[in-house]
């Protein structure tokens, strides 16, 4: 078996020791994982037309088979899975009584559960914010937002998420969107207010600190346990923090530089004071590494005491580290922190090959679905390396699978114009061979395909 060049060498040894993945693992995986059970749980059914769990598989199959949706209808492709035209799969996109967020979750936890088991102080849960530049002033809930990179304001959707990780891998567990209050439009979809629609279109226009904690608070209740939170200066507010440890989790952040007052041996300081009159007279070098710190334990008006951790590189630059476990080392609370950048991979990984922010719909409903299935996508993904033991980041995973699908789609079409030549010929071809005979080879033919492509059918 020839393998692509982009494999990263750890998976190039495992593919070469025999422990891949076939071509159609993907495909397994919704059996193996009961897909059809926890979409029914999810409230994602219908109740006549084409099954649920086929227009899912054809949705999550795009990305692999590098299509659009609209390309994949026109271009011949859907007759291979399911005999739906267009319409079918936007008004599927569109219901809003679909509960997306509890199939991500449902899925997620049964992942977690097939993984190896780790110490909880190894478990973490990882938050952060991502924009996905949006063109259609026109799309539902769109907002201006103000992007980091690019130091200006844009129109897209801004999307909080949240994700687990147990040491190797990264879990996306819950999201949500968030909208400003810089609107180009204020049309909403008039839909029944009971709705999980319009439940998420609420949470859209709530605050963002407000959104996470619930998001941890679902989390927690469902069983995801974890030592810390981690999350960038963003979400660092004393009342955020405390919060969150109410929920039950602890949590390590980077610190702002603002006015918040620190109380130390009977004194109030801000973090810059803290620093210059006694933290930086203090700094050793961290065992292993390259950096000076030091750590004070301090208190907040909410959360009580924490510890914070300040770091140098010896010159002028410095940062700050909040962490809630006051006895906790340097050393481990940059360790923990340093898994935060998990999250920052997976969000490169859903926008370069899971289609995150390519979804081309007006409405909220459809960006909701469409986000879901990013995190499904992802998901399968890591079940498949849990599966085989593959410790590798997802991206070589992923080109392989895609690969393998276009591969079978192609042979696919090639098979359907040879044997459209052969039936054109029979009358020349019959001269010579027995129609049984040449009606039996092509059964034979039709049996080898349809065994390869048996879970990628529309009889899911």
């Amino acid at each position: 078996m020839n393998h692509p060049n982009t494999f990263s060498l750890s998976l190039q040894k495992q593919s070469d020791s025999g422990r891949i993945i076939d071509d159609h693992e993907l495909n397994r995986a919704f059996t193996e994982l009961k897909f059809r059970s926890l979409a029914r749980q999810s409230n994602i059914t219908k109740k006549r037309g084409y099954e649920t769990l086929s227009l899912i598989f054809v949705f999550v199959l795009l990305p692999f088979l590098k299509r659009s949706l609209s390309s994949f209808c026109n271009g011949g492709y859907l007759q291979n899975y399911v005999q739906a035209h267009k319409d079918t799969f936007y008004r599927f996109l569109n219901n809003e009584r679909f509960n997306w967020r509890k199939l991500v979750q449902l899925l997620a936890s049964k992942i977690i559960a097939m993984s190896k088991e780790v110490p909880l102080k190894e478990k973490v849960l990882i938050a952060d914010d991502s924009i996905c530049p949006k063109s259609g002033k026109e799309i539902e809930l769109v907002s201006y937002h103000f992007d980091h990179k690019v130091r200006r304001s844009i129109l897209g959707n801004q999307y909080l998420q949240l994700g687990f990780h147990d040491g190797l891998h990264f879990f996306p567990i819950d999201g949500a969107f968030h909208t400003s209050s810089h609107r180009p439009n204020t049309d909403m979809r008039d839909i029944d207010k009971r709705t999980n629609g319009w439940k998420r279109r609420k949470e859209a226009l709530s605050k963002k600190t407000d959104v996470l904690v619930q998001m941890l608070d679902r989390a927690w209740k469902s069983g995801i346990d974890a030592s810390f939170v981690l999350f960038d200066s963003w979400f660092a507010h004393d009342d955020i923090v405390r919060r969150i440890v109410d929920v039950g989790y602890g949590v390590i952040c980077r610190l702002k530089r603002n006015r918040v007052k620190y109380g130390y041996r009977g004194g109030a300081y801000t973090l810059k004071q803290l620093w210059q009159q006694i933290a930086k007279k203090q700094t050793v070098w961290i065992k292993d590494r390259t950096i000076k710190g030091v750590c004070l334990n301090v208190t907040l008006k909410k959360t009580g005491s924490v510890r914070v951790l300040f770091v140098s590189d010896g010159r002028k630059q410095w940062q700050a580290l909040l962490c809630t476990d006051t006895d906790l080392e340097p050393s481990r609370i940059l360790d923990y922190y340093a898994r935060r950048w998990s999250i920052e991979v997976y969000f490169k990984d859903a926008k370069q090959m899971l289609y995150m922010g390519k979804e081309q719909s007006n409405t909220f409903d459809a960006l909701i679905a469409s986000q879901s299935l990013v995190m499904i996508r992802y998901l399968l993904l890591v079940y498949i390396q849990i599966k085989h033991g593959l410790n590798a980041c997802v991206g070589p995973l992923f080109r392989q699978t895609s690969d393998n699908q276009s591969l079978w789609m192609f042979s696919r079409a090639v098979w359907d114009h040879v044997k459209e030549l052969i039936f054109k010929s029979s009358d020349i071809l019959s001269y010579r061979i027995e129609p049984d005979l040449l009606f039996h080879f092509i059964d034979i033919i039709e049996d080898l395909i349809a065994e390869q492509s048996r879970w990628v059918t529309a009889k899911l």
